[in-house]
């Protein structure tokens, strides 16, 4: 794998995500979306109406990026917004019923890529792999906020 051997933990790291959002991506633009709509519609799904602001702190995105993403969703008729009450710079999003639906499709979509991922893994070897892959990140932190 080229220059990659010398990183094989990188490089393993880079071969899980690529692979994980090749499938997903499949999986969501069969449904008409783009990357990054189907975290819209789940984190939406799971915690119901949210501040634009706070979709993007979830997704690690900047804002721009988000909104052009949540206007694609109103377009589609699959969210809709408002402003906040109690602050009115803050555009409020949330799921119609519509998007729900679509919400549970890409859950679908996720579940299944998820269950290929860990086929043949057991519980504990799951679990040691997560317990690894936050260490790694936390490391990887540590050098960001140096």
């Amino acid at each position: 794998m080229l220059v990659f051997d010398d990183y094989p933990v990188g490089a393993s790291a880079l071969r899980i995500v690529n692979n994980h959002e090749a499938l997903i991506a499949k999986g969501i633009r069969a449904l008409g979306l783009y990357p990054g709509q189907d975290t819209i519609l789940i984190t939406l799904a799971h915690n119901g109406q949210q501040a634009q602001n706070a979709l993007a702190e979830i997704m690690q995105v900047d804002h721009s990026t988000v909104a052009k993403s949540v206007r694609r969703l109103v377009n589609a008729q699959l969210a809709e917004t408002c402003k906040s009450s109690t602050d009115r710079r803050v555009t409020l999003v949330q799921l119609t019923p519509s998007g729900l639906k679509l919400a549970n499709k890409v859950e679908a979509i996720c579940h299944t890529i998820e269950e290929q991922s860990i086929q043949g893994l057991s519980p504990e070897e799951q679990a040691v792999f997560v317990k690894v892959a936050d260490k790694i990140c936390d490391n990887l932190l540590k050098i960001e906020t140096k």
